[in-house]
């Protein structure tokens, strides 16, 4: 039996496409973990999202439409102030958990082996790249290919993000006074973490069963691609990140500098 407080929250922001939100929905309901709450935010509404929502959705799940522009930032705010488990997870619509995911990763916080592993609360996992095309009704598998993270220093979160958004766990008192920018046309979610990462700091645990899934034969069918999204907007959220978290270490910021230089941008050090 599930508890009255759930243990863990999954936010789901959703933007029309009923067909990736069902896939995702189902993915959560496979669970072999299942001691946790839903909360789906739509920034728009049609007839498939709605019974999409009707169907997949528990007594103890929630579902909002809520005003404003579109944009998966201020639907995870909303979400964000609605949740009501210890630990909160982000999954976007087109991408899905393995049916153990929740179990591993209830597993690493109430099994800890020992005071740093227990003291941790903000958790990351290794992922799974999985490619389709999205012009099918179900989309299918391309490829699939594993990414592990393990060696990854979460010092380098400090130049570009290397975790996607569902391959991470947050305590919700790391999250205090966080929000997810909506003025960044980009890398919000790295925005996001690097603001969770002044509170804890990110810890690997094995075992994780976050799926991203990409399609590239349909640039324009997925997230991040609009004419917002292009080369010269994301360079511009890269310096309004850096302007915002410094790096705390002069290599840090030479590795910023480097980076940016790599694109056309011979900034002074100090700038990082």
């Amino acid at each position: 039996m599930p508890s009255s407080t759930p243990f863990f929250s999954i936010i789901v922001a959703t933007h029309l496409r009923s067909t990736l939100l069902e896939r995702a929905l189902q993915s959560l309901r496979a669970q072999t973990f299942t001691d946790f709450e839903i909360v789906v935010v739509a920034d728009a509404l049609d007839a498939g999202t709605a019974a999409v929502a009707a169907k997949e959705l528990r007594e103890r799940d929630l579902f909002v439409k809520r005003n404003g522009a579109p944009g998966p930032a201020e639907s995870r705010n909303m979400a964000l102030r609605m949740v009501s488990g210890e630990w909160l997870m982000f999954l976007d619509d087109d991408d899905t958990f393995s049916p153990h995911h929740l179990e591993s990763a209830h597993r690493r916080i109430t099994q800890p082996a020992n005071d740093a592993e227990r003291a941790a609360r903000l958790l990351f996992s290794d992922f799974e790249v999985v490619t389709e095309n999205r012009e099918q009704d179900t989309p299918a598998p391309l490829s699939r290919t594993p990414v592990p993270l393990k060696a990854n220093d979460v010092a380098g979160l400090h130049v570009k993000n290397f975790i996607p958004n569902n391959a991470l766990v947050y305590h919700r008192q790391t999250l205090a006074d966080c929000h997810v920018d909506a003025h960044l046309d980009s890398q919000e979610d790295w925005d996001f973490l690097l603001a969770a990462c002044a509170n804890a700091t990110p810890v690997w645990y094995p075992g994780g069963g976050a799926v991203v899934h990409k399609d590239y034969i349909n640039p324009g069918m997925r997230r991040g691609t609009q004419a917002t999204s292009n080369n010269s907007t994301v360079i511009v959220d890269f310096l309004h990140i850096y302007r915002r978290w410094r790096a705390p270490t002069p290599e840090l910021q030479a590795a910023r500098k480097n980076l940016i230089k790599s694109v056309g941008l011979d900034l002074p050090v100090e700038w990082f």
